[in-house]
């Protein structure tokens, strides 16, 4: 289990706050679903000691696939602001591991770290700029929770074979995102809208440090991912 509960405890708390106030409110509500298509760089830093040997194993990766669904919920909060909440999920989260030069591996190889699902915070502003054409600023705070399957349950699987005491558990970890939307009114109630972002990711995999079988051992991986996103969507005013 991680070691750096206080981020996490601050994110559930941050969400848990932010999607209470989207209760059931007032008209001009709106609900968003569509999906967005992503592009993406990361680094897993990763390290594992037992006893005195020392393993880097560390590796950059970019994205494999490049979908994701993703459904909002907001309302109004002040003039031209609003706040709420969703869900994005990734899916089968797959990265393709890079060699020393940031190239994909030849043969390329896949890692496959399991479904991705993160709970969202959003706020934005947003204007008119003509009766049908509006534009906006926005930011997200999202807490992220990777389940394992694939290499990474493997790599589970191996330490617990091992007497390493990890578990089957999601990992944990939080994303913001800043982003600019546009929208397009169809009639009174629907929508369509664009939004176009950077979002910066951090999940802790593995934190542990204790003694196997009167042996020393310590592993740490954590995976840092900027992901470039583009989407599209139906926005229904409730």
């Amino acid at each position: 289990m991680s070691r750096n509960h206080s981020p996490v405890l601050a994110m559930c708390a941050f969400v848990g706050l932010t999607l209470a106030m989207t209760a059931p409110a007032a008209a001009q509500s709106r609900l968003i679903i569509g999906g967005t298509a992503y592009s993406e760089s990361g680094e897993l830093t990763g390290e594992q000691q037992i006893s005195v040997q020392e393993n880097d194993e560390s590796f950059s990766y970019e994205n494999a696939d490049f979908l994701s669904t993703r459904i909002l919920y907001l309302r109004p909060f002040k003039e031209s602001f609003r706040i709420g909440g969703g869900i994005d999920f990734i899916g089968n989260y797959r990265a393709s591991v890079l060699d020393d030069e940031g190239q994909p591996q030849d043969p390329i190889e896949v890692y496959e770290f399991g479904p991705l699902l993160e709970v969202l915070a959003h706020a934005e502003w947003g204007i008119n700029i003509t009766e049908k054409i509006g534009v906006g600023l926005g930011a997200q705070l999202g807490l992220s929770g990777l389940f394992p399957r694939g290499d990474l349950r493997e790599e589970i699987l191996e330490l617990q074979d091992q007497d390493v005491s990890t578990f089957m558990l999601p990992r944990l970890g939080w994303s913001v995102a800043p982003q600019v939307s546009a929208r397009y009114q169809i009639d009174d109630r629907l929508a369509l809208r664009a939004d176009a972002g950077v979002q910066w990711q951090t999940i802790w995999i593995f934190n542990t440090e204790q003694t196997v079988n009167d042996v020393a051992f310590r592993k740490d991986w954590t995976a840092s991912t900027v992901r470039t996103r583009v989407g599209l969507a139906l926005e229904i005013q409730l």
